[in-house]
């Protein structure tokens, strides 16, 4: 729990509240000197510990070129692939081998987070040794059979059927909805064990499963038809943490109830306890920040608020804006805008 509340204040602190500095005030931290005149280097690193063709490495290759038109002197930033041990033998590369000159960066995702919070033997990065630079969104949905016979996620109460949950494992991107199930007290006998996400859906359609989820663009593409014809109900989104970590409706599907709506209206309570503080923690590091670039946390401070700077000057670039909704589906990037 300990590692859970020092990741999330670290990625709110960091990157929710660094939009609201203007950017006069983080420009004047940059130190006087050689150092001002920006990064002498014509290369910077980023590394992707996955391997190529990936949603991460596709997120990296995407934010690598608007990036660098925002540092001085505009460096390219080449992305370079380390995969294994599903992200942590690149990320425990990063930290113990590249340069803390400020010239490497990482691309992290929940697979990479996830493993962190769990204090997993084989990590050897940490969190507090990084500044996180730049964060991207995504959403889930949690829906079900129709053969169900409820309407939305407020009827849960009321299923009679056994539920069947067809997932991949319980250390990746299916604990956060896992843990939603502990805490919403469905009983949902989980099957893992699939391949992906595609392959999990698939068990949904053929009936091997009622109860499933989703991520954004997958939902929309191959779920929400599937709602206009009658064979399948959303029942809740699994939201997004705010600024002030509490859970909200994720902006992509407004008109879905949250985990905490759908408990007030099964319990009559707000939920609290473990299990609640838990499943936040796991939200905010598997899908409000899904993804993340960071820079060494001891590098020079002038190029930590050179990349600071830049970031924030990316997030307010109108061409970055359009040409970002298809990879980071439409979702507002961190650090925000006030």
């Amino acid at each position: 729990m300990r590692k859970m509340y020092a990741l999330t204040l670290l990625l709110i602190l960091n990157l929710f509240l660094a939009g609201c500095q203007p950017l006069s005030i983080v420009s004047s931290n940059v130190t006087s000197g050689k150092e001002e005149q920006g990064y002498n280097e014509a290369q910077l690193t980023m590394v992707v510990p996955y391997g190529s063709g990936g949603g991460t490495d596709v997120f990296a290759r995407f934010m690598a070129k608007p990036l660098s038109n925002h540092i001085r002197n505009q460096p390219s930033i080449q992305v370079e692939n380390v995969p294994g041990g599903g992200s942590i033998t690149g990320t425990n590369e990063y930290v113990n081998s590249y340069d803390k000159d400020g010239t490497n960066l990482v691309a992290t995702s929940a697979s990479t987070h996830i493993p962190y919070l769990l204090d997993q033997s084989s990590v050897q990065y940490s969190f507090d040794e990084l500044t996180p630079l730049v964060g991207a969104p995504t959403g889930g949905v949690v829906y079900g059979s129709a053969d169900l016979n409820i309407k939305d996620g407020f009827d849960l109460g009321q299923v009679k059927e056994k539920l069947f949950y067809a997932g991949m494992s319980p250390t990746g991107l299916d604990l956060t909805t896992l843990l939603s199930f502990e805490v919403l007290e469905i009983d949902a006998k989980a099957v893992l064990g699939y391949e992906g996400r595609g392959p999990a859906r698939v068990a949904f359609e053929q009936g091997e499963s009622n109860i499933d989820f989703q991520t954004t663009t997958s939902y929309k593409q191959n779920i929400e038809p599937k709602v206009e014809n009658g064979k399948a109900v959303p029942l809740y989104s699994l939201g997004q943490i705010d600024e002030n970590g509490e859970v909200v409706r994720d902006p992509q599907f407004p008109d879905l109830p949250t985990v905490k709506e759908i408990y007030k209206e099964l319990h009559g309570v707000e939920p609290k306890g473990q299990a609640w503080e838990t499943y936040k923690h796991f939200l905010n590091a598997t899908y409000t920040l899904q993804k993340v670039i960071w820079v060494h946390k001891s590098a020079p401070e002038s190029k930590k608020e050179e990349l600071k700077k830049a970031a924030n000057e990316l997030i307010k670039d109108e061409q970055f804006q359009q040409e970002s909704s298809l990879i980071l589906e439409d979702y507002e990037i961190y650090p925000k805008q006030n």
